[in-house]
């Protein structure tokens, strides 16, 4: 085949004092010249579906069950109260992570717009104020009501001491499920233990914060299932985009599934190694360790490659790492088989870059993997942003 196509090129060469071209826009296999590409609004419009109904909902469906699970794994915990049962919390915990890292990707409608993202993965922690709630066992202090404003320092003080990394905080321990007979070395709050506390309110706490995950994970899939602020689903004003949420046509919705990839892809580079990796080399130790995310599980290294894999499953169109034919993968492999490959090959190196940084990232944090990973996410954040958006945008009609 390679032969051959070069035999053809040679061909339109000698015959280009004949003739303006070597024929029409399309080469021999059929292929479009990606310069001159005219994408119909409508191509999208099966795309949107397979993302909508084969990424966004089944991950929002599996982290409601998971945080259920969750939820149900923390009352056994409670009632009896054991190693073993805080090992089961701590799975439990690490099951739940996975669909919400991967929905990362798409963190806009329902879980930006009514703070669910924070409610659920804010971090750092006030490890102070949770101590203090052990203590008080003001289990108030853990919820706000009203409109969500991202500003509203009350809002924010909730939402530090509830989430996944509160539950982190009062299930792991250096990487390690806690234990009911851990005794505190000092009376700072990071070194808080379950034996050293008041037992029940520490299971207490732990419930009320699973309650929480789990009714937010609920309205959030509901949100984009079944209605929203009183409304059609989410999903349906999404893939309708005939003005609702912003939305006035196909590409505006691809627009923001790509922006939503581009922003994730920042902030595990910039923000999830990059924080950590800019205290640690300016000498702030103890600072940067308490920037890594999932620090005290352990889990940061594959939260960041869930993160990344979120971005494959937007644009694969699919939850398990095949390409449907109904995605943006297909349709750029259609039209621009080279950019395609480069998106694909972009992510593959992120999420293989991050894997490859020494366990647990908080001890290596200033490797030079840490130093490649963040380099990768930066290749693949500005490729999405700076190539792949601008080309569907300008080549669609």
């Amino acid at each position: 085949m390679k032969k051959n196509k070069m035999m053809f090129g040679l061909l339109c060469m000698g015959l280009l004092s004949f003739s303006t071209s070597c024929g029409d826009d399309d080469d021999e296999n059929g292929v479009t010249d990606p310069t001159q590409v005219e994408i119909a609004d409508n191509e999208y419009d099966a795309i949107l579906n397979q993302y909508v109904n084969s990424v966004v909902l089944p991950t929002y469906s599996d982290l409601q069950a998971r945080n259920e699970a969750l939820r149900l794994s923390v009352v056994a915990f409670t009632n009896n109260p054991s190693n073993d049962a805080f090992e089961d919390v701590c799975n439990a915990w690490l099951e739940a992570r996975a669909p919400w890292e991967t929905s990362e990707a798409f963190l806009f409608g329902p879980v930006a717009d009514k703070g669910l993202d924070p409610n659920m993965d804010s971090w750092p922690l006030d490890q102070t104020a949770i101590v203090q709630i052990l203590n008080s066992q003001k289990w108030s202090e853990l919820e706000w009501s009203g409109d969500f404003d991202e500003d509203s320092e009350e809002i924010g003080a909730a939402q530090n001491v509830r989430g996944f990394h509160t539950l982190e905080f009062l299930c792991f321990k250096d990487g390690q499920p806690r234990t009911v007979t851990a005794t505190a070395k000092s009376n700072a709050a990071e070194d808080v233990e379950y034996a050293s506390a008041d037992g029940q309110a520490w299971g207490n706490y732990m419930t009320h914060v699973a309650n929480l995950l789990s009714t937010d994970s609920k309205n959030l899939y509901n949100y984009w299932k079944n209605s929203y602020e009183g409304g059609q689903s989410y999903a349906s004003q999404f893939l309708a985009h005939n003005g609702a949420q912003g939305f006035q046509s196909a590409i505006n919705c691809v627009e923001q599934i790509i922006d939503g990839c581009v922003d994730i892809a920042s902030e595990v580079g910039s923000a999830k190694i990059g924080e950590p990796y800019d205290l640690y080399v300016e000498g702030k130790t103890k600072e940067a360790l308490y920037a890594v995310e999932s620090w005290y599980s352990w889990h940061s290294r594959d939260d960041y490659t869930n993160n990344i894999y979120s971005i494959r499953n937007a644009y694969f169109g699919s939850r398990n790492g095949t390409v449907n034919a109904n995605s943006l993968s297909a349709l750029v492999k259609k039209y621009n088989p080279s950019l395609d490959s480069q998106v694909v090959a972009a992510i593959n190196t992120a999420a293989n870059a991050i894997q490859a940084i020494p366990q647990p990232f908080r001890n290596n944090i200033a490797s030079a993997e840490s130093e490649a990973a963040m380099e990768a996410c930066s290749n693949l954040e500005n490729l999405l942003a700076n190539t792949l958006k601008p080309y569907l945008v300008n080549h669609t009609k």
